[in-house]
């Protein structure tokens, strides 16, 4: 357990005999789950620090209609609901669920504080995981602001895009992307081909090539 944990962000600079030295100071557990599992639920008190140790999460917002918009997937080692520990309302933002079978290490909100305390370096790892989740969710909000699925791919491309570097790699999927947009997956293909024909951007396999920029940027306008 130790050598994963100390691939996680919040272990990051400190080796796995330092890690089994921390956690023999701070009560904790492992608490294993299983595929379609619903961990948490939107609104409930966050009461635990949570680090996925094995299996795959998803965070899932759903509105008054049942309509859901995947918010974001967790892999290991990464820390669940870091930016909610804390605060006077912190609660889960959405629903987290399973996507496979796995396990977290839990740890009471009140024994982390104290494992905080005891090396900066988990200190400043926390402090930086919590302004990254800040950081994405802004980001996410970006997209909601956008009406159009063409907005949504202009905003997104020309957050990567420098001048000169006309080529943009790509480490989503068309289908990740849609959920990252909340937008059906076939209407984003379809988007992507309206805006190949008009010679505005290339899509390919792990990079997209941006041919017009100043057309791309005036879909934003």
């Amino acid at each position: 357990m130790n050598t994963i944990l100390s691939q996680s962000p919040i272990f990051k600079g400190l080796q796995p005999p330092e890690i089994e030295n921390l956690l023999v100071q701070v009560p904790h557990q492992i608490r294993h789950f299983h595929k379609d599992d619903l961990l948490a639920v939107a609104g409930e008190e966050v009461k635990t620090a949570m680090i996925l140790l094995e299996g795959k999460l998803q965070g899932e917002m759903v509105d008054f209609s049942g309509n859901s918009l995947k918010i974001e997937e967790l892999i290991p080692p990464q820390m669940v609901a870091a930016g909610f520990l804390f605060g006077k309302k912190s609660r889960f933002p959405v629903n987290l669920s399973a996507m496979a079978d796995g396990e977290m290490l839990i740890i009471l909100k009140p024994n982390f504080t104290r494992l905080l305390s005891l090396d900066n370096r988990v200190l400043n790892n926390f402090l930086n995981i919590i302004s990254d989740k800040a950081q994405f969710l802004s980001r996410k909000i970006s997209f909601l602001n956008f009406k159009t699925i063409r907005e949504k791919i202009a905003f997104f491309l020309l957050q990567h895009y420098k001048s000169g570097f006309r080529n943009i790699p790509l480490k989503q999927n068309q289908q990740s992307l849609a959920e990252m947009f909340g937008v059906a997956r076939p209407s984003l293909a379809r988007t992507i081909g309206e805006l190949q024909r008009e010679g505005i951007l290339e899509w390919r396999r792990g990079e997209v090539e941006i041919k017009n920029a100043e057309v791309l940027k005036s879909i934003l306008q």
